[in-house]
């Protein structure tokens, strides 16, 4: 029975350190959105066209989807709209980016989202203006309007 007293006393101890040690380290942090931008072409904004826009953030570990793209204020009514389609993560630079298709013409505000359940939002907007329409050519994005 002298023997099994000190197994129970080193794992215990063990058990403790480790305890210690998960406290102490936690969960990474995360990512915060501190940037959001469009590439924009010589003609401006146009709607039709395609754009791609980027939200930068703090961590290059996101969970896959807890950075998204909203438009709001402006023309667009309610509480705004999310940008549909896929959205590419880039660890390497830190950063995430969609490609938007303007559907209104006028002043709109573009808002990068980092948001986890439980967990802590950050956001980060630009108004940006749509100033007419376009034809998508494929490569280029030719102003009609």
């Amino acid at each position: 029975m002298s023997r099994s007293f000190p197994r129970t006393i080193v794992s215990a101890a063990v058990f403790a350190a480790l305890t210690v040690t998960a406290a102490t380290v936690g969960p990474p942090a995360n990512a915060d959105v501190v940037s959001v931008s469009a590439a924009v072409g010589a003609e401006g904004l146009l709607t039709g066209c395609r754009y791609t826009v980027t939200a930068t953030v703090t961590d290059a570990m996101i969970p896959p989807g807890s950075v998204f793209f909203m438009l709001a204020g402006g023309v667009i009514p309610g509480n705004g709209e999310r940008i549909p389609g896929e959205v590419v993560h880039h660890p390497e630079s830190n950063t995430v980016t969609a490609t938007w298709t303007p559907t209104r013409i006028g002043s709109q505000n573009l808002i990068g989202i980092q948001s986890e359940p439980g967990k802590y939002t950050s956001t980060k907007f630009i108004t940006v203006e749509v100033v007419g329409s376009g034809l998508d050519t494929g490569s280029s994005c030719v102003r009609i309007g």
